[in-house]
């Protein structure tokens, strides 16, 4: 495996698919997003050095985002008059697939052959 390819596997799209929601919803919580871009910087960092559980935790992070994005896909992206609310149902739903797909992907052989070397 390649070396952007670590780095989009490994860092780049686990961050975007956890924190892919509306930018007015993240600006509201400055701290907590830096502590889960810095918390997946560290899982990726052990999965550059072949820790093991570090995979078992990204895939399990990663499953985690697709049930709680399950959950609130209904709840908060429609109002109580049925309105929709659009940013939150397009960013809800594309970090539901990215992580749905990064959950598959870091599952594969080629990934854990890649941990290794």
């Amino acid at each position: 495996m390649k070396t952007y390819e670590k780095i989009l596997y490994f860092f780049l799209l686990p961050i975007l698919a956890v924190l892919l929601y509306p930018p007015q919803s993240l600006l509201k919580g400055v701290g907590v997003v830096m502590a889960a871009v810095l918390l997946f910087v560290l899982i990726g960092y052990f999965l550059l050095k072949g820790k093991e559980l570090a995979l078992t935790f990204m895939i399990f992070m990663q499953g985690m985002n697709v049930i709680v994005r399950l959950m609130m896909f209904f709840s908060t992206g429609f109002t109580n008059q049925g309105q929709p609310n659009v940013p939150f149902l397009i960013t809800c739903f594309l970090g539901l697939a990215l992580s749905f797909w990064l959950l598959v992907r870091l599952d594969q052989q080629d990934i854990r052959l890649s941990m290794i070397g």
